[in-house]
């Protein structure tokens, strides 16, 4: 009997343990994924960064990339990351600096990027359209 209170007391304190290394990896996960698609819109691999995009709705569509080839990035500055595991969602504010490359403009704009876990294949997915890159 005195071994199974042991034991007991021992899952008690495991277990709380097994579910922070869980929420631990899962937001190493997120931050690949967000970084992947920095990096993607840094270098102006925008194909790449759509394919981080997935919407929970699968009748919504993403907006055309095209206009993105007329810009250039030049910071992308990741403001906060806020994440909820109990819901699967995840929110980040993001700062991009970007030029307009025909005209050599300076513009900034915060973008909200709203995160979702599909927790079946263990990814993270942006579920907000790309930024709404001012162009004169």
């Amino acid at each position: 009997m005195q071994k199974f209170k042991w034991l007991l007391l021992l899952v008690i304190f495991i277990l709380p343990a097994c579910a922070h290394v869980t929420e631990q990896k899962s937001l190493e996960r997120l931050d690949e994924k967000q970084k992947l698609f920095m990096k993607a819109m840094r270098w102006k691999s925008y194909e790449m960064a759509a394919s981080v995009i997935r919407f929970k709705n699968p009748s919504r569509t993403l907006a055309s990339i095209a206009s993105l080839s007329n810009i250039t990035i030049t910071s992308y500055e990741l403001i906060a990351s806020l994440a909820n595991f109990e819901e699967g969602t995840a929110v980040a504010y993001v700062l991009f600096d970007y030029i307009q490359d025909d005209t050599g403009r300076a513009y900034s704009i915060k973008h909200t990027q709203n995160w979702w876990l599909d927790k079946e294949a263990k990814r993270w997915y942006l579920s907000s359209d790309m930024p709404d890159f001012k162009l004169d």
